[in-house]
């Protein structure tokens, strides 16, 4: 188990891909570019990347929260 978690809110998410352009291993998109987290409790060594893409996340739909 990961000390961190990440969550992606299909509601809040406006399909800008930013997310899967950053952290392709963590985040894709459904048929309609809506954001899937394709691992919702990854390794450690993906945490820098699951922040950034938090962080640049146009609509912030993206959160990295404690474990």
């Amino acid at each position: 188990m990961s000390g961190y978690r990440v969550e992606g809110d299909a509601d809040q998410c406006i399909a800008s891909h930013q997310c899967s352009a950053v952290a392709p291993a963590l985040f894709g998109h459904d048929e309609d570019g809506v954001v899937v987290v394709k691992d919702r409790e990854p390794a450690e060594e993906h945490r820098e990347s699951a922040e950034y893409a938090a962080r640049i996340c146009p609509s912030q739909a993206i959160r990295v929260l404690p474990g």
